[in-house]
């Protein structure tokens, strides 16, 4: 659940801070927003094992 959580924080911050930013090969902006929504998804995903694991 930490990855997820350090995967959200890191893509929000290049998200916001790297819309000027041009690269030739991947736009910063762009991947700060997948990894946001990855590492919020994965953090999810961990919070629900860990609640069915607790409901058994």
């Amino acid at each position: 659940m930490a990855i997820g959580i350090f995967l959200a924080i890191v893509g929000v911050i290049l998200w916001l801070t790297t819309k000027e930013v041009e690269t030739p090969v991947v736009s910063l902006h762009k991947a700060g927003l997948i990894l946001a929504v990855v590492g919020a998804a994965e953090a999810l995903f961990a919070l629900v094992g860990l609640g069915k694991k607790a409901g058994k």
